[in-house]
Formats: structure tokens, C-alpha cells, sequence
């Protein structure tokens, strides 16, 4: 092969074991010298030399959120680049059992997007490599405080002072969108009423289904609020099919927004607003993150920002 590409035979190795960077052109002349040779490297063998699988792993809560999709898309893209085969595992399928098998098959690292990271650290944490947002060596920070007070800002100058939360979360959690909400509301002397604040159960759903059923409750508490903040665009979503059924109208009655800004925002019947938080780079940074700590080099803090991006769900207080 290196005399095919007419290269030496290091660096052909550079190039198929993804150890040293050279020229885009030589790159290519081995993955074509590689490709007419039908070459297929013996991964397992070179596992046993190297004492890596080139398969990492990430967790997830909710397949049906597109945050995580595009998280997925951001974080593969980047491992494809380094030879790394991704795996993808749900948090509800996941026991101690799994976890320990997830170490017997040598994965060499492991994403955890879940809000329930502390007990999957504690136990395999100290086996292999694994990092997440907001996680145990705060590498990565997902800083929702700018865009929540901007979002907060926009509501008060449409008159807005009673604002209610759907959290989706189990109670006492210490989310960032939470309390980034709570300081926001204080800033703008707004009153944080915890009878607003819609806790989730122990399983911490944040689904569509869950959206419904909060601002159900919410409701049905029966205390004055025109303005809610969902935890995800799946709550909003289901929040605004529950306002529906009660025949009350967004945002002429009620004013909504939410958090991940999901491509189909700008769909809905009434064009969701929402916290953009760019889950493709977070995926990206993440994975780079991983690997890095998986080839011992530096990791790298890295933060990445919110943006309110504002569409018709939030309109001007008529009450």
C-alpha cells in the first residue's frame, strides 16, 4: 500500500490509525491506495496493541427529543473524523448490570447527556473516561443565564409580571433553566411564586406527554399567571395542545416559551419562542472533550451560550 500511494510505510500508519496529522493530499493518496487494495484493518488485533476499541458510547434520556438527535449528529460527526465508532444507549435501558457491561466491552469512553449522571459517574467513572454539560469536571458549561434574562426582559416590556414554570424535573433539582429563571425574575422585580413552579415525578420526564399533564396542573390550581416557561420545546408543546383544550389562546392569553429551539418551532400553529443552545456543537464539543481525555491530551473548558430567539408565542399582556 505505501508503495501503491507512494508513501513510507509510517506514513501510512499515521493516516489508517489516525496517530499523526499530515497533508490533505497524501491523506487522500492512502485512503485511495487503501480503497483500490480493499483494505480492511484487523481492529481487534490492533485493540490488543493499542489498548483501545475505537468504540465510544453516548447516553441519552429521550430519543424522541430532537436535542438529542442533533447532539448525536454533532458528536458522530466529529468521531467519525478520529476513527471512532459511536454507540447509542437510552438511560431507561440502562441498570447496573448494563453499566457493567458496558465496561467488560472495553468502550473506551462514555458521553452522559442525562440529568441522572451522578450515579452512572460514581460507578464507572473511575473505570473509563466520561464527561457531559454541566458534569463532575465542569469541562463544558451550557450557560442559559444570558438568554433566560433576555427572555425575561422581552416579557415584562409586554406587560407580563406573573410568570409560572412547567420544570418536568423531580423537585430540589438545581437545574441552571431554573435557577437562571428564579435570579431573572428577581432582577426584573418580578415575584417568584412557588406555587407556579410544576414539579415533575422521580423519572424526570420532559416529554410532550409531560408538558400536557403540567400545564393541566397548573390550571388547575387556579392562580393567577400569564406567562409560563417550559423546560424543553417538547413541554411547550404539549403546554400549548393543554391551553388549546381550554380554550385559551397563545399568545393573546397566555405567553410560552421554551428551550432547545427545535427545528419545527417555527412550524407550529403558533411559531414556538425558545432558547437556542446549538445542540450539534454541543454534541461536537463534547466528543472532542471525550477523546481527548481518552488520548490524554488537555481538555479544553469550553462554554457555550443561549440565545433568546423570540417568534409569536410571546405577545403583549392584555390582562
Amino acid at each position: 500500500m505505501a508503495q501503491k500511494a507512494g508513501v513510507s510505510v509510517a506514513t501510512v500508519s499515521y493516516v489508517l490509525n489516525h496517530t499523526k496529522t499530515v497533508s490533505e493530499e497524501v491523506e487522500a493518496r492512502v485512503k485511495e491506495a487503501a480503497r483500490e487494495l480493499r483494505y480492511q484493518p484487523n481492529l481487534i488485533a490492533r485493540s490488543l496493541i493499542t489498548k483501545r476499541s475505537m468504540h465510544v458510547a453516548i447516553l441519552v434520556d429521550n430519543l424522541n427529543n430532537p436535542y438529542y438527535i442533533k447532539l448525536l449528529e454533532g458528536a458522530q460527526k466529529l468521531a467519525a473524523k478520529k476513527g471512532y465508532i459511536v454507540a447509542l444507549m437510552l438511560q431507561d435501558h440502562l441498570n447496573s448490570e448494563n453499566l457493567d457491561q458496558l465496561v467488560s466491552r472495553q468502550i473506551d469512553g462514555l458521553v452522559v447527556t442525562t440529568q441522572k449522571w451522578k450515579g452512572i459517574y460514581e460507578r464507572i467513572g473511575s473505570l473509563i473516561p466520561c464527561i457531559g454539560p454541566q458534569d463532575y469536571s465542569n469541562k463544558l458549561l451550557i450557560d442559559y443565564r444570558h438568554a433566560m434574562f433576555e427572555a425575561v426582559k422581552t416579557i415584562k416590556r409586554y406587560g407580563h409580571r406573573r410568570v409560572a414554570a412547567i420544570c418536568g424535573l423531580e423537585q430540589g433539582t438545581d437545574d441552571p433553566r431554573i435557577c437562571n429563571l428564579r435570579e431573572a425574575l428577581e432582577n426584573e422585580g418580578m415575584e417568584v411564586d412557588q406555587e407556579l413552579f410544576i414539579w415533575g415525578d422521580k423519572d424526570s420526564e420532559t416529554t410532550v406527554t409531560k408538558g400536557y399533564q403540567a400545564m393541566d396542573q397548573l390550571l388547575k390550581r387556579g392562580r393567577e399567571f400569564t406567562a409560563v416557561f417550559a423546560m424543553n420545546d417538547l413541554m411547550a408543546i404539549g403546554a400549548m395542545r393543554c391551553l388549546r383544550e381550554h380554550k385559551l389562546r397563545i399568545p393573546e392569553d397566555i405567553s410560552l416559551w421554551g428551550c432547545d429551539n427545535d427545528d419545527r418551532d417555527e412550524d407550529l400553529q403558533i411559531p414556538l419562542s425558545s432558547i437556542d443552545v446549538a445542540p450539534k456543537s454541543i454534541g461536537e464539543e463534547l466528543m472532542r472533550m471525550l477523546l481527548a481525555e481518552i488520548e490524554g491530551s488537555q481538555v479544553t473548558e469550553k462554554t457555550i451560550r443561549g440565545v433568546f430567539v423570540e417568534r409569536k408565542s410571546i405577545g403583549v399582556c392584555k390582562h
